[in-house]
């Protein structure tokens, strides 16, 4: 087989962003701040009702559409969560995680060489699963120190050929959580271009300083009737090896949704999903435990990059934030390369978020919810990996 037997959407996307770094990064053992891999084991009575779900034989295909219980199970978080009446049996789809579920949502809402709009920077993913599906990505720049999304950076991407919005809210990589009036601004570009919202919302439940999660599951009532939500259980039950999320929308669309769904996994592993159903809506406690917890740890990278000479905006939200690389006189990808063999950290460089890789050469992505223990000490080498850089490259003296 040769290149001339890939489709041109395959042999168009690359590889993602830390492919060249992760060799050296587990050859000397460097401590992981780029990737968003949950801390800890997902709960025990998930993990025994899957157990048990084995050993009683439930091997065999379950409802492509997911499970019912555990559709229930996910109409039940929202009601808690958001205060929304979702119908288990007609709008909801359980996914192979996130990333199926948004495959599965772009492939029943658009046509190939629709566009979709992303907002830039974006997560790596976003791009190739919006190709994958046959469409266009184009890209919305988020605009100033804050990255907000804006009317005018909207109407500069949209064309007649747009169909759909993809958002990530909490945002990744930057932090961004999507404020009242941003999303004001996007109900109405959305309904006067007829453009569908597919909010990709894998970190809902991690937002920091009070602020509120907004969505067209609950706050944003107009957008409900154009939108898919893909949600997740990898990040908010600590279980992303398990591959489940779920797709939300009206009827219609999730019928679409479930003919595409049962082409691309045709369901998501049964016992799995047994475990998975077993949980009830999670613990408001655990809830704010978790939030204050890596509200503590941002605040704590947040100083320490400052500290090492980057610049810093302070995510509002998610997992990671993304910190200016400007000030320290290299490239992000020569300075993720630098903190690999010198500090023993690994972090991810900014050009997987931008369509323009030299566009990213000024970001580096870091991830906040690694244990303190093991986050503290990564945070301090950093610091003096840099300060010994600069003293080096100031021939020795302190300024």
């Amino acid at each position: 087989m040769t290149s001339r037997h890939l489709s041109r959407r395959t042999a168009g996307i690359p590889p993602l962003g830390l492919a060249a770094l992760l060799p050296a990064a587990r050859a000397g053992g460097a401590t992981d701040l780029a990737l968003g891999i949950p801390t800890g084991d997902p709960p025990a009575a998930a993990v025994e009702a899957a157990a048990e779900a084995l050993r009683s034989g439930a091997h065999q295909y379950a409802d492509p559409s997911g499970l019912l219980e555990l559709r229930h199970a996910v109409a039940a978080e929202l009601a808690a969560v958001r205060g929304v009446t979702v119908d288990p049996e007609r709008e909801i789809v359980i996914s192979a995680g996130a990333t199926e579920g948004l495959l599965v949502a772009l492939i029943a809402t658009t046509d190939p060489g629709d566009e979709v709009l992303i907002p830039q920077p974006f997560f790596e993913n976003h791009p190739g699963v919006v190709e994958l599906a046959g469409a266009v990505p184009r890209f919305v720049a988020l605009e100033g120190p804050g990255w907000r999304l804006t009317e005018e950076a909207l109407n500069a991407a949209v064309t007649p050929r747009t169909r759909a919005v993809l958002l990530n809210n909490p945002h990744n990589p930057t932090g961004r959580v999507f404020d009242a009036a941003e999303f004001a601004v996007l109900t109405a570009f959305c309904e006067r271009h007829d453009l569908i919202l597919i909010t990709d919302e894998v970190y809902d439940r991690f937002t920091y300083d009070g602020r509120p999660h907004l969505s067209p599951l609950g706050a944003v009532p107009a957008l409900r009737d154009r939108s898919v939500v893909v949600g997740s259980f990898s990040k908010t039950r600590r279980m992303s090896g398990w591959r489940l999320g779920y797709c939300v929308a009206g009827p219609e669309i999730t019928a679409g949704l479930r003919s595409v769904h049962e082409r691309t996994t045709l369901g998501t592993p049964h016992p799995l999903q047994r475990g998975a159903a077993a949980l009830g809506p999670l613990d408001g406690t655990d809830v704010t435990e978790a939030r204050a917890r890596f509200q503590d740890r941002r605040d704590l990278v947040c100083a320490e990059l400052r500290r090492a000479g980057f610049t810093v905006h302070a995510p509002e939200g998610g997992w990671f934030l993304l910190a200016g690389t400007a000030g320290l006189g290299r490239t992000s990808s020569e300075l993720a390369a630098e903190l690999v063999t010198h500090a023993k950290v690994l972090v991810a460089p900014g050009a997987s978020f931008f369509a323009d890789p030299g566009a990213g050469e000024g970001w580096v992505r870091i991830a906040l919810v690694r244990d303190r223990a093991e986050l503290a000490p990564a945070l301090d080498r950093v610091v003096a990996h840099l300060a010994g850089a600069a003293l080096a490259a100031n021939g020795g003296e302190s300024r």
